[in-house]
This record gives structure tokens, C-alpha cells and sequence, in this order.
């Protein structure tokens, strides 16, 4: 019985609320033209340092090294 008398009620604030969502997400502020981003430039080195990497292997605290050991074997 609430439901049948009530139910006008609880259909309008859905639709005003529904209306709110459907302008803040298609506003523009909300959702800006995202086409023209381009992604970043790789900072990739064009070959690897395995002379620096080895070193960097050599200094790092054990357990770091235990957990590389940990994730190698897995």
C-alpha cells in the first residue's frame, strides 16, 4: 500500500536526479575532449646497462634481494 501511494514521489526524484547525472557527465567541464591526448614518449634506453644493472644488484639491501630471488622463482 506505501509503495502504491508513495510511488510518485520516490519516480521524481529518479528523474530529476537521473537528469542532474546526464548533465554533469556530458558537460564538458565534467568530461573534456579526450581525442586529441597522446600518450607520453617511451624513456626507454636504447640498449641496456647490465654493467650499471649489476652494480645496482650488488648494492641493494638483502631483502631486496630475497624477494627478487622469491619473485624469480616463481
Amino acid at each position: 500500500m506505501v509503495t502504491r501511494v508513495y510511488a510518485h514521489i520516490l519516480d521524481e526524484d529518479r528523474k530529476v536526479n537521473a537528469v542532474k547525472m546526464e548533465q554533469a557527465f556530458y558537460s564538458v567541464q565534467a568530461n573534456p575532449d579526450l581525442r586529441s591526448v597522446q600518450a607520453p614518449a617511451s624513456e626507454a634506453p636504447d640498449e641496456l646497462d647490465i654493467e650499471g644493472f649489476i652494480a645496482r644488484l650488488k648494492s641493494a639491501p638483502p631483502d631486496k634481494l630475497a624477494l627478487l630471488a622469491e619473485l624469480l622463482r616463481a
